[in-house]
């Protein structure tokens, strides 16, 4: 068994094993509609670009015959597909393992759009749905399909200083003022934020704080996507007491663990490279998924003799004090 890359001289032997595959499992499935969709989607001229940018891989046998295809674009695995003659034989799995090898090189989380007669195979891999999208196919006929993922490890996150580019990505991880509001407290002048606003707080202003080396706004990326942010500020002239604030992950990777692995790097780079004897932060008590969280990478709640309260659209909101 062999598994490589694509090349321009396989081309029509893709195409006709793709095209085979289409046209004798689908139909069990799918409305013609769909059927003649999916033809076009990997139509010989969409195969040969992706063979061209060298995301395209394929699985033959010892005689050298094609019997599976996949292709890899960022973390996204697609146009998996196995020849009819050689189907219900693990080939399917073992190149779904080969492309999970090549996105697990750059990222953390694969992702797959499933078809109908994938999906179970899919999640026996262990992918999970992580929602449902249409694609219009003609005639009024509206395909429904899976939109699954599956984490590789976090191996690949990577905890960097904030770029200008990212602002676009984070502000919109807030979708209402409420949990905006459970992340920047009264921080943000207003609801929604803007990428220009971030920017010009985090280049120009120092994010508030008046000595310079003082401020360091960072984000996490999982291969080239921001997937988390979060900042790091010194509270005492001493430099010994690092401040984590503005915690945040994308809202589609929560419940995975990059919010921990987020919070990881960051205790080491404070401890490592800032020189931090002691990191703090505040959370809401409203927000006890955070809680849970700071405490999960060692923070504990701080004993008091009486509760901090902050004005928060018209409530009074108890803020937690923490400490490792």
């Amino acid at each position: 068994m062999n598994y490589r890359k694509g090349t321009q001289k396989d081309l029509t032997e893709i195409y006709e094993l793709v095209k085979i595959s289409i046209e004798e499992t689908y139909p069990q499935y799918y409305l013609q509609e769909i059927i003649d969709m999916f033809l076009v989607l990997h139509s010989k001229e969409n195969i040969q670009k992706d063979i061209v940018e060298g995301n395209l891989y394929v699985l033959e046998n010892e005689r050298g015959i094609l019997i599976a295809t996949g292709t890899v674009n960022g973390n996204h695995i697609n146009r998996v597909y196995v020849h009819p003659q050689f189907q219900r034989k693990g080939y399917g799995t073992k190149i779904m393992h080969e492309l999970e090898k090549e996105v697990g090189k750059r990222y953390a989380r694969v992702e797959i759009d499933a078809s109908l007669p994938a999906c179970r195979l899919y999640e026996r891999l262990g992918y999970q749905t992580k929602c449902h999208e249409t694609w219009e196919c003609g005639n009024g006929v509206i395909q429904i399909y899976e939109v699954m993922w599956k984490m590789l490890g976090m191996e690949n996150l990577r905890l960097r200083p904030f770029k200008a580019m990212d602002a676009k990505h984070i502000v919109i991880w807030c979708k209402d003022e409420y949990t905006f509001r459970q992340w920047s407290a009264d921080r943000w002048e207003s609801f929604p934020l803007t990428p220009e606003v971030m920017i010009k707080k985090y280049t120009e202003e120092n994010g508030d704080c008046v000595e310079k080396d003082n401020f360091y706004p960072l984000t996490l990326t999982d291969g080239d996507m921001p997937v988390g942010h979060m900042i790091l500020r010194y509270t005492k002239q001493d430099k010994n007491t690092i401040r984590f604030g503005f915690v945040i992950v994308n809202p589609e990777y929560r419940g995975m663990g990059y919010g921990q692995r987020m919070l990881q790097l960051a205790k080491s780079y404070a401890i490592h490279i800032l020189g931090a004897k002691k990191i703090t932060l505040g959370v809401f008590a409203n927000n006890p998924a955070a809680h849970m969280c700071y405490q999960a990478v060692g923070f504990v709640d701080l004993p008091s003799d009486e509760d901090v309260y902050y004005e928060v659209m018209g409530e009074k909101w108890r803020c937690i004090e923490m400490e490792i």
